[in-house]
């Protein structure tokens, strides 16, 4: 999900032309009086924005199990749940959503996918059987395709180049805290009240939130933090695809940011349900658990990855690759320990808390590495576009890395539970999860090609 690209440490012969004294004075006289203070207030609506936008999106998750039971469906059904039935609209809808933040109001947009997102999750607490479910998912899923790419978009026209990566983490660190929320407080609600209270409260706030949005935000200049002193010249859709897809870099980072969120979306949307079978944890205790050893960590990683971006892609762009290679690499033994430890393994805690399973502190410290890559990918697919297709730029990505991760992830871990069930019965999903955690060393194989192109992509971009 660093901008290192600003003039503090910049080689010689890579930087843009600079502008002329006129138009740095004009650009002085027509700065916008957003104040650190307000630019921060922004930077916390796009965070709150983040969190609905994923707590409607993965409540679902810690949900699977009672709702598997009341509407008597298998895991199969609950792989395209989770993956396609929200994922196929939203890569359709992404586009020209985005389209129409790069060439409108992007607060306005936001808003009204907040919206409606929101109101289609707390619609979901009155589904019935899997067809209605499935509806209502697709429902959320073109709500959300306005939510990332233009938030990305417009926090990229608050935030200078040198601090981007740190900005844009915002948009990381929301989703992340969304995970947390949907899982937590999903988990606990169902426990007291069912998963169709669950829905409607992980709804109901979004709405009030979308208000918010669209009447306190203000829309800043395309390209201003960039020292813009003009507005960017509108470009046809296929013209900025043709012009994205011809920059290797942006070719290797989509590819992968896709296998990198393969491997996230095929674990964090079952593994709550991997507590529940084999640690036999309730829905409460198995989002707690989740939270602390998953979101939690993951969270200081998404911090991290962008502040050593940040830092280290001032003396070589190409650690914009090089910081998630690092973690992706590093992760992925933690991943296997995690999946694979011996459920009786635990450690014993004091107060009369239940014992801590030791194949959770793999999680902490896989997390924590496997998230590098969020903040970096963000950034380098923003520094990579022009501002006039920025939301486009980063819808693109999300498209493709919906399609391929969101999709496919989850789609294979149930299809793989139902297929290893007969063979290991409730064991099935360690075999599953196997699978597709092992995926961050494809992701990081992608980075590593696309590292020769990178000092020359983003200095043709600046």
């Amino acid at each position: 999900m660093g901008g290192g690209l600003g003039p503090v440490g910049e080689p010689a012969g890579l930087e843009g032309p600079p502008l002329s004294k006129q138009s740095q004075d004009a650009h002085n006289e027509e700065k916008p009086l957003y104040s650190q203070g307000y630019v921060r207030y922004v930077l916390a609506v796009m965070f709150a924005m983040m969190i609905f936008n994923t707590v409607d999106r993965y409540v679902l998750s810690i949900l699977l199990e009672p709702i598997k039971r009341d509407l008597d469906l298998d895991d199969r059904q609950l792989g395209w749940l989770v993956g396609f039935a929200f994922t196929a609209v939203y890569a359709l809808t992404s586009l020209p959503l985005a389209r129409l933040a790069d060439h409108g109001r992007r607060r306005s947009v936001i808003a009204a996918g907040l919206f409606a997102w929101s109101l289609f999750t707390s619609a979901t607490s009155l589904a019935q059987n899997f067809l209605q479910m499935f509806l209502l998912r697709m429902g959320v899923g073109i709500g959300e395709a306005a939510g990332s790419a233009p938030g990305q978009a417009l926090i990229s026209d608050y935030v200078p180049r040198e601090r981007r990566a740190r900005g844009l983490s915002i948009i990381s660190l929301g989703a992340v805290a969304g995970l947390a929320v949907g899982m937590v407080g999903g988990g606990w609600l169902n426990e007291f009240w069912g998963w169709r209270v669950a829905f409607l409260v992980a709804g109901l706030p979004g709405m009030a939130l979308a208000l918010l949005v669209r009447f306190t935000v203000r829309e800043p200049p395309r390209g201003w933090s960039d020292g813009a002193t003009t507005p960017p010249p509108r470009e046809r859709v296929m013209e900025v695809v043709h012009h994205l897809l011809a920059i290797p870099t942006f070719r290797w980072t989509v590819a992968a940011s896709a296998t990198a969120l393969f491997a996230s979306m095929g674990r964090n949307l079952w593994e709550p349900s991997f507590l529940i079978r084999i640690y036999e944890m309730g829905t409460g205790a198995a989002g707690t658990w989740y939270f602390l050893s998953s979101p939690l960590p993951s969270a200081l990683g998404i911090y991290l990855g962008g502040y050593l971006c940040d830092r280290l892609s001032r003396r070589d762009r190409r650690w914009f690759l090089g910081v998630p290679i690092l973690g992706q690499v590093l992760s992925v033994p933690f991943l296997i320990a995690f999946v694979m430890w011996p459920e009786s393994h635990r450690i014993p805690l004091p107060l009369g808390l239940p014992a801590l399973p030791v194949a959770l502190l793999f999680s902490v410290v896989a997390s924590m590495l496997g998230s590098w890559y969020t903040a970096p990918f963000l950034t380098i697919i923003q520094n990579l576009a022009r501002p006039s297709m920025r939301a486009l730029a980063a819808a693109l990505c999300a498209t493709f890395t919906a399609l391929v991760g969101h999709t496919l992830g989850p789609l294979l871990v149930g299809d793989l539970n139902t297929r290893f069930e007969p063979i290991y019965g409730e064991e099935a999903i360690r075999y599953s999860l196997l699978v597709v955690v092992s995926a961050p060393l494809l992701s990081a194989a992608f980075c590593a090609l696309g590292l020769r192109h990178t000092r020359r992509d983003l200095a043709t971009a600046a």
